[in-house]
């Protein structure tokens, strides 16, 4: 293959959604919005599906959601990566949750020394399609006492009193180093996806971002293009930026639009959602309307109407984002000021710059 022609005739297309937050009685999200999600991808005929982190706040008791994704009707391959949410709710270990990021689990090689599932303690991973190697990064560690440690049970944070927080750690860096190397010397074009975000165009960017960008610069000089895209959620904006050559796609949030602590309540009663109601084994019990008020973090969360997701199509030097848009729910926007949260992911073609 030339060095330098290692996109020509490779052509991508999949959808990724970001920061859907699925919690019963917490948040609006429901398994109808993620139907809708997949219903769209399908139609599209994307080669697969994947959200960048905060999928669910619950995992272990939300199996109607995860049943819906890794089981999905439309046969999809479904993919997704540690938030920093992932293991908030008591009983969500990682020996739990990594099993149910992915229903390519045996496909998919971890990054374990055998790179296969193992105990679940390693939740990043990657799989190669048509030309091109996807890269899922796990961006929850930080460093406690001179050691490296990853989000635990029960928590939507690092342990307190961490620094260097949202990162990947050095095994892992190390790992994605030589990930990206390989895929140089195999002509494969990369596809990064991560919860945090890695331009540094960003205030509270991963603390790795900086080593993260030094490897795309030397896998691109090994061979060109070889990292073409990163993606993440985990910020609920819609922002692109080209840094080096690399597309970084920072995808907007399903739903919670916005999020502030606020004392008051900024939905009135007669302001409701269709909340539907699963047993402990996902099934359907019944659906029913009920006010926004009615949920635990209804007063610091500003919704979106409809749910929304990209699908995007890599081919050659061109990146294409069909987007979407909706509304504020009932038309309850967030204060002024907040410019970047916005109902929208925009829709663009990216053209990156060519180097002969």
């Amino acid at each position: 293959m030339d060095e330098k022609n290692n996109t020509v005739n490779k052509t991508l297309r999949f959808a990724v959604f970001a920061d859907l937050h699925y919690k019963k009685n917490m948040y609006a999200s429901s398994v109808s919005d993620l139907d809708k999600i997949l219903s769209r991808a399908n139609e599209a005929q994307v080669g697969f599906v994947i959200h960048a982190g905060d999928f669910s706040n619950d995992y272990i008791g939300s199996p109607e959601l995860t049943g819906a994704y890794l089981e999905n009707g439309y046969d999809l391959p479904v993919y997704g990566v540690y938030g920093n949410h992932e293991l908030e709710s008591r009983g969500n270990r990682m020996e739990v949750v990594t099993k149910l990021l992915t229903n390519q689990s045996e496909a998919v090689v971890w990054g374990t020394l055998d790179g296969k599932l193992g105990d679940g303690s390693i939740g990043y991973y990657y799989f190669d399609i048509d030309g091109f190697r996807v890269i899922c990064l796990d961006t929850n560690y930080s460093l406690l006492d001179g050691g490296w440690v990853h989000n635990t049970e029960n928590s939507y944070g690092p342990p307190k009193g961490s620094v260097r927080e949202n990162s990947l750690g050095p095994e892992q860096l190390a790992w994605l180093e030589k990930v990206l190397l390989d895929a140089a010397d195999l002509g494969l074009s990369c596809i990064t996806v991560s919860h945090a975000e890695f331009s540094g165009t960003n205030s509270s960017a991963s603390s790795d971002a900086s080593a993260v960008r030094e490897l795309f610069a030397k896998a691109n000089s090994k061979r060109r293009r070889t990292v073409l895209l990163a993606i993440n959620g985990h910020y609920h904006t819609d922002h692109t930026a080209t840094v080096e050559g690399v597309l970084y796609f920072d995808c907007n949030t399903v739903l919670n639009g916005y999020w502030k602590i606020c004392d008051g309540q900024h939905y009135t009663d007669d302001q409701t959602f269709t909340f539907e109601d699963y047993d402990a084994d996902g099934r359907l019990i019944n659906t029913c309307e009920k006010p926004f008020s009615s949920l635990s973090q209804a007063k610091n969360t500003w919704f979106f109407t409809e749910p929304l997701s990209a699908i995007i199509t890599v081919s050659g030097d061109e990146i294409v984002i069909e987007g979407s848009e909706t509304d504020w729910r009932y038309g309850v926007e967030p204060d002024a000021g907040s410019d970047a949260k916005r109902p929208m992911i925009t829709s663009s073609e990216i053209c990156l710059e060519t180097d002969e």
